[in-house]
């Protein structure tokens, strides 16, 4: 038995010095989540645009979005498998299929010195980017998510849900708001206040009491928040992780809705852009795109040769089981080709970052 073991533990070591050999190990990863963007939704973006960020990647592949207990995931689910390489039962977030914590990459990417951050449309304690934060068994338990945020030294936070960090602890005797000061946090309660200046220390900048505005009823874009929060994390000289989603684009399939369905992705793509931007003159970041599964059933079923008058047919309100996109350029990009499970993508993204992590 303990021949076998050693055995196994060669093997291992030796696969983590092949990784790390054959793969250019990136500074910075950008992980852009299309919540429910299938690929139907990103034709839109290349049949309406000859300058799509879709167009721009070098590496495209897709994604199987099945959570642990179910055929059609959640994005609780979905955003687990991204966020820690392990798929786990439907509502669940940042825990196994037992409850149990497991380790995101934003807690790997601490440990070694790496500045992060995301950058949402929803709340920051919605399923998504609570994925990457926190570890509870419902996705519903968004005071829960809010207070574990506290518990993690996040470098850049944008997005709405500020009625959750008012809350007053009775127990510590101030509110979030209170104690992320303490932290040497700068807070910021509206985008003017934000995109007017550089700032030079970590943040929160909570916009909305609940979830942004859909992208054109507001005065502020998802891609001029995702510049301001890279333009913080690059002073890191050892490098960042940021993710920034697309959430609405998830409420627009769900509401059968076209033309909040396009408003959203342009919104989403403009981000993209920015991402590609930068990677493109740093040349030591990956940027990823892709979704946590897709939403509606979307197909276009008519409109003109130059993505004109588009139209957009949806068979459900609810998720579907389609694979969903993966999109990559930059170091590490060529291991995202082909067809991934969602978990899959989530062990190669942090083991770009600590090839020695070990998944049991």
């Amino acid at each position: 038995m303990n021949f076998w073991i050693l055995v196994l533990a060669l093997f291992l070591e030796a696969s983590v010095v092949l990784f790390s050999q054959n793969t250019q190990k990136p500074k910075n990863i950008i992980i852009l989540i299309g919540d429910g963007m299938g690929i139907s939704y990103v034709s839109t973006s290349i049949l309406q645009s000859p300058d799509s960020p879709f167009r721009r990647f070098t590496t495209t592949g897709f994604s199987v979005t099945c959570s642990a207990d179910n055929l059609i995931t959640d994005s609780a689910a979905g955003a687990t498998a991204l966020s820690t390489g392990y798929r786990t039962k439907n509502h669940y977030v940042g825990v196994d299929t037992i409850g149990n914590t497991i380790t995101n990459i934003f807690e790997v990417a601490e440990k070694i010195n790496l500045s992060t951050g995301l950058v949402v449309t929803s709340t920051v304690t919605h399923a998504t980017p609570a994925a990457f934060v926190s570890h509870v068994i419902s996705r519903n338990e968004e005071t829960k998510i809010a207070n574990q945020f506290l518990d993690i030294d996040l470098d850049v936070v944008i997005g709405g849900g500020a009625k959750y960090f008012f809350q007053y602890d009775s127990i510590k005797g101030c509110t979030h708001f209170d104690e992320l000061k303490s932290k040497q946090y700068t807070i910021f309660q509206s985008a003017d206040e934000l995109t007017a200046c550089i700032p030079d220390n970590k943040f929160y900048a909570l916009l909305e009491l609940e979830s942004f505005k859909k992208a054109n009823e507001r005065n502020y874009s998802l891609a001029e928040l995702t510049y301001k929060a890279i333009q913080f994390l690059s002073k890191n000289e050892n490098g960042f992780v940021l993710m920034v989603e697309g959430s609405q684009i998830d409420w627009a399939g769900h509401n059968n809705n076209p033309e909040e369905a396009l408003v959203e992705m342009n919104d989403f793509s403009q981000a993209i852009s920015v991402s590609l931007d930068f990677a493109e003159n740093n040349e030591e970041t990956l940027v990823l795109v892709t979704a946590d599964h897709e939403t509606g059933g979307l197909a276009l079923t008519e409109g003109k040769i130059d993505g004109s008058e588009l139209s957009l047919k949806f068979v459900t309100k609810h998720h579907t089981a389609e694979v969903v996109g993966v999109f990559a350029f930059g170091p590490g990009s060529e291991q995202f080709n082909g067809i991934n499970d969602n978990y899959i993508i989530g062990r190669k993204l942090i083991q770009l970052i600590n090839p020695y992590f070990n998944f049991s």
